[in-house]
């Protein structure tokens, strides 16, 4: 029989700003952090076997102005998932690794950051200053036996990544209104952001523009221009005036029979339609529709 178990842990972070910080970015860094601390659960999942996190609850429990101190109390529920003598192992060895909690807390925090950061730079190169703070995210995992493929797996499992890179880059932030600030993570000197590595993070996040991007339609009416009873993907064109007016190559899914739409002039489909981004145009060209269904 599964049980409910209850366990909280606080993280605190320092952003060592000289002036005051405006009101503006302590609650957008409060709100993308809690966001942040919200997902650590699976870096706890993945280093006590056996439990799953059920709900995981932020509070604030102070904020300093001056050099800005957020601090916060993470409260996770969790039932186990192995028997009831294994559970009371892994739920007996949660309770007394209170100290390794909050290095795992700080740890995720500090891996997610990163993660996002280097996903929002332009260049592929990774900069000294961030590789040398990503090794020593790996060495501080070492310490607590959560090695670095670890880190690797829990980052890649991770849900909603668009989101946790503009997470990570609006964390940060309130460091980059001065140039010598510098993030102490987690109450661990080992985790401080240096001020190298904050310049090097972008003040917002613009994901990338994809090259191509194909969108389905349900029931739409295309008109059939030339068609081919003997090829499904050859000398087929028209258009679908619900969705562009000019002339595109039209192509059958195998499911649609060529022979029993050839002659018509027009039908009613379900369509996959295949853009491709024109950057001098700036916008999506539509080069394609697919006939998956006809109605």
């Amino acid at each position: 029989m599964e049980k409910t178990y209850v366990i909280e842990t606080s993280y605190k972070i320092k952003y060592t700003n000289k002036n005051p910080v405006p009101i503006a970015e302590i609650i957008d860094s409060l709100y993308n952090l809690e966001k942040i601390l919200r997902r650590t659960p699976a870096f706890l999942e993945r280093h006590y076997k056996g439990i799953k996190i059920t709900n995981t609850e932020v509070f604030v429990s102070s904020v300093e102005s001056g050099s800005l101190k957020e601090e916060f109390i993470i409260k996770y529920v969790f039932k186990s998932k192995e028997n009831y003598e294994k559970a009371q192992e892994v739920i007996a060895q949660i309770i007394e690794d209170n100290e390794v909690i909050k290095i795992l807390v700080a740890m995720g925090v500090s891996a997610m950051i990163t993660w996002g950061v280097i996903t929002a730079m332009s260049s592929n190169e990774l900069k000294p200053t961030i590789e040398a703070y990503n090794n020593t995210i790996i060495n501080i995992g070492a310490d607590i036996n959560f090695s670095a493929k670890d880190i690797e797996a829990t980052l890649n499992a991770l849900p909603s990544k668009k989101a946790l890179v503009k997470e990570a880059i609006n964390a940060v932030r309130p460091a980059k209104l001065e140039n010598d600030a510098t993030i102490e993570m987690g109450d661990m000197d080992r985790l401080e952001m240096p001020n190298k590595y904050i310049k090097e993070v972008p003040v917002q996040y613009e994901p990338p523009t994809p090259d191509e991007k194909s969108t389905k339609y349900t029931n739409i009416e295309v008109f059939i221009y030339a068609s081919d009873r003997d090829n499904s993907e050859k000398g087929w064109g028209g258009i679908a005036p619900e969705l562009f007016e000019h002339r595109v190559k039209f192509i059958l899914a195998d499911e649609v029979d060529p022979l029993k739409l050839h002659g018509r002039v027009k039908a009613r489909a379900d369509v996959v339609v295949h853009e491709k981004f024109i950057k001098e145009k700036k916008a999506y060209v539509v080069r394609s529709v697919e006939i998956v269904k006809v109605n």
